[in-house]
Formats: structure tokens, sequence, C-alpha cells
């Protein structure tokens, strides 16, 4: 988007446009100065210019946008125009009395909103309202609602979704609970309706019935909201009796810990002005040394029965239940098998290709049969046994180094139509807990068809501490790796105090090779 300086408001501030017919002269000049502009920003640029004063001046607004066109291509026409300008109007925080004002200019014109239209609508008063909502409101969302549920007997998911964000600020909050499960019949719920809907379970202290969604969200690999933790505090506000505080945030701190949450600055602060300034937020060193407090945050390592359960699972449900009949040739995975069973002892497994393209896909065989060289040799170097896996067509690479590979590893080669994860995590399961994983490949896709909580925890935790990702190899072949930190970065207790990990506002952290800021709190008893 265009800065402000060089909005359409700025070109035109030379010419004194009395009505939209002279702005409409200037279709030319606008076309030109903003000719790589997206053209969803054109109302933007209406807005920008037109003042709306009374209900009339909407006109002119939908009349500049519908009379120009960006790189001649149109996204508006008569159907869509009202949805655009109320999805605009939503998005301009500095101006929200921008959708009321548009919606009561429908309704003078004997326009009816569609539901793109009501349900942006129903957005903008959630957004405005989360703070405090007023009685006045409460009565137009309960009205808007019934409104469209009497007149549209099928409703879209997305109208859903606002009906229960906007609701769930009302006194009728629990009718999002039959909205949710109507939404579950053609759509998943979006983590803003569970959020809107967990805040105002626990506002009505309905906690069981929080703690449930908030579950049952995190169950569909999303995280709730910081609406939805913020409601959590602000109930905790109410208590007398510290030691009561005192277990309520625990309570929502073993919940971080057991679900691995990292919670948004805001609720950090929050929780950190709730105890007075006994929370500082800082920073967690690479060793796992807390810059507040100096102490040493733990690597919770999985014991030898948490590993145990989390390999018959995965290899249940991951490898035997699914991918072995979709991403790889059985007769070829049972063969892998054997070989695993006598391969002996390994320290560490080799994603073949992943290593090899790290160089770029386009550097070809000498470089690719390099870089696994080259990190064969640091492993070995540490006398630590290997193996590569990798696809059939390697062995027509350069012998010098192949030949290197094959002397100093043991090597498994797929087929090249395989899928290497498969087999890259059947042999590391199986190589035990210890073994390092060479790869850049996070395989998300096989955590999630793990169908237990509890060991897409184990997973995530085993991988985290045992995933090393190749980051450079210098001309003299030293390779450097980015390795797992020596701490786990979940929400964990020494003593009294509380290291709860935060994501910033910034979010200078998601590029960072570990988790750096963290909430450190002292709620002694």
């Amino acid at each position: 988007m265009f800065p402000r300086s060089v909005r359409l408001k700025t070109i035109l501030k030379p010419f004194f446009i009395k009505n939209y017919s002279e702005a409409v002269s200037l279709k030319k000049t606008v076309k030109t100065k903003f000719k790589k502009h997206r053209q969803e920003d054109l109302i933007s640029m209406a807005l920008n210019t037109i003042e709306i004063r009374k209900p009339q001046d909407w006109n002119k607004v939908k009349q500049f946008v519908l009379n120009h066109e960006l790189n001649g291509n149109k996204s508006y026409n008569c159907k869509n125009i009202d949805a655009k300008i109320m999805g605009s109007c939503v998005s301009n925080l500095q101006r929200a009395d921008l959708a009321k004002t548009y919606l009561r200019y429908l309704e003078e014109q004997n326009i009816q909103p569609n539901l793109s239209t009501l349900g942006k609508y129903l957005q903008f008063l959630y957004r405005n309202n989360t703070e405090k909502n007023s009685k006045e409101d409460e009565k137009e969302i309960i009205k808007l609602c019934d409104e469209i549920r009497d007149n549209n007997p099928v409703l879209d998911s997305f109208t859903l979704d606002s009906m229960v964000s906007a609701l769930s600020l009302t006194k009728e909050w629990k009718k999002c609970l039959n909205i949710l499960e109507e939404i579950k019949i053609t759509a998943s719920p979006s983590t803003s309706t569970y959020s809107a809907l967990i805040a105002a379970a626990f506002l009505n202290k309905e906690e069981e019935l929080a703690w449930n969604l908030l579950k049952e969200l995190i169950d569909q690999g999303k995280k709730p909201q910081s609406i939805a933790l913020l409601r959590y505090l602000t109930t905790l506000k109410k208590l007398r009796k510290r030691q009561n505080i005192i277990e309520k945030l625990e309570k929502l701190f073993l919940f971080f810990q057991q679900y691995e949450l990292v919670c948004q600055e805001d609720v950090a602060k929050s929780i950190s002005e709730f105890c007075k300034g006994s929370g500082i937020l800082t920073t967690v060193k690479f060793s796992g040394y807390c810059e507040n407090c100096k102490s040493k945050l733990d690597k919770m390592e999985l014991s030898d029965q948490e590993f145990l359960e989390l390999k018959e699972s995965f290899l249940k449900n991951a490898i035997i239940g699914r991918d072995i009949f979709i991403k790889s040739n059985p007769v070829e995975m049972q063969q892998f098998q054997d070989f695993v069973s006598k391969m002996g002892k390994i320290d560490v497994v080799l994603d073949g290709l992943n290593v090899a393209y790290s160089a770029g896909i386009n550097k070809g065989p000498q470089v690719f049969s390099k870089m696994i060289a080259a990190v064969v040799s640091h492993f070995v170097k540490q006398n630590k046994s290997v193996l590569v896996l990798g696809r059939v067509n390697m062995t027509k690479w350069p012998k010098k180094h192949w030949s290197y590979i094959t002397n100093h590893s043991t090597v498994f080669l797929t087929e090249n139509i395989s899928q290497d994860d498969p087999y890259l995590l059947y042999c590391a399961l199986h190589a035990g807990k210890d073994t390092i994983i060479v790869t850049k490949d996070l395989m998300r896709g096989h955590k999630h068809v793990l169908k237990e909580r509890k060991y897409k925890t184990l997973f995530n935790r085993w991988l985290s501490q045992r995933q090393y990702f190749l980051s450079h190899i210098d001309e003299q072949n030293k390779v450097t790796f980015r390795v797992p930190p020596f701490f786990t970065p979940v929400a964990q207790k020494n003593r009294n105090i509380w290291h709860i990990p935060y994501t910033p506002e910034s979010d200078d952290s998601i590029n960072a090779s570990f988790q750096k800021t963290w909430l450190c709190l002292n709620i002694s008893k």
C-alpha cells in the first residue's frame, strides 16, 4: 500500500474539488499516479478523498469506486460493492463510525444488505465492543442476529462465525454453542470464533466450558487469540485471597506447559501487571539462563517410557496407518524395515536430498555430493555412526564424494518416486531417543496424523531436541548447524519462579533459532 504522503488526497490537493464530477475528470491523473496501486485500495482512496458528512455522500464513494479501474481490471460491481465498502470501514481503525454510518445509509436508501455486508458489520460490532459493550450495541447485535436467522434458513460459515463473535458479547452468548455446532457441519470454526466464545465463557463464570473449548481448539492445531486468555485474567481480579489467585494463575501456566503454548506479549504484560510488577519481560540465553533471575531453565527430556509410547503410536498412526500406503512403496518400505532391524547402532540420520538441496536445487551433482560428504565427515570426526537416506539416482553422482559417503556411512536408497520422511522418522525412532536428525523439514504433516494430543506434544518435544538444521558449509568444508538450545521452550517452574514464553508484538523472534522472549515471574505463596 502507498504511504499516506502519496495517497489520492495528497495528489488531488492542488485541485479544489467541489463535487464528484470534478474528481471523475481527474481519472487519467489517478490512473497514472496509482498505476501500481492494488485495486482493493480504491475504497480507501475514495474515503481519503471524499468527506462523509451526510448519507448522500456515500453515493459519491460508490460512484467513485465503480467508475474507476486500475490496470484495466475491475474487482467491483453493484452486487459486491456494499460488502467491499463495509469491509473497508471495518478495517479502518481510525474511523470506527464509518461502518455504522454506512449501514444507516443503506437503510435510508431501502437497500437490503446482503449476508456478506451484515457479517462484516457484525465483526465491526464485535471489534468495537470487546472492552466494554454498550446496551445499545447489545440490543442491535441480538436484533440483527435474529433477523438474519429468520430471513435465512441456511447460513454460510462466514456469517455464522460473525454471529458467534458478536453474540459472545451479549446476554444471549450461549446461543453461540449451537451456532458453533452448526458451523462444524460444513466447515472448521475459525480461531477468532473459538476465542470469542471462550472469552465469553470465562466472563460468564462457565470456566469448565471455557477450558474444554480451549482444548478443542488446540486439538485442531490452532492457538487461542489473546482475548480468550485476557478474559481469564479478568476473572481473577474478583478474587480476594492471594492464595486463590496464585492457584488460578498456576492453572493457566500448567495449561501453557501441557500444550506448549507461547502467549502473545499483551497476555504476558497483563500477567505481569496483574502480579503488581513481580513479573519481568526478559530474555533467555541459548544456554538456558534467564537474564533476569539468572536461573537455568530445564531441558525436559522424554523418559524412556514416553519415548516408547511415542514410537509405538507414531509407527501405528503415521507410518503403518497412513504413509506406507499413500507416500511410499509398500514393498520398498518392507525392505527398509528389514534393513533397519539389521543396521546396528546409528547416532545420526541424514536426509540426503534435503542436505544436498541446501545449496540450491540447480547446483548439480558435484555440489550435491560434496555437501553430503562434508556433513558425513563432520559427524565421523566425532566418532558418530551415520545413516544417509537418499534416492537411487545418487549412485550416478561423482565417484570422488559418493565413494567417501558409502565408505564412511550406512546408505539406504529409495526409488525416485518415494517420499523420504517416513523412512527418516522410522529409522530415527528405531535408533533411539538420542539419535540426531539432520533435515530442514519441519515434519508438520506427520505430527498432525498423530491422533492424541499427548503424542503430538511428545513428538514435537522429541523432534525439537534432536533435529539439526544445516546452516552453512564453507570453502574448507567446515559445517555449521543450527542446533537445539540447552533448554525446552515451554512454560516451566523452578522453585517459586515461573518462566512463560511469549511472542513479542514486533514478532522479531519469528526467524530466531530459539525462543528468546520470556516472562520471569515470582509468585511465592
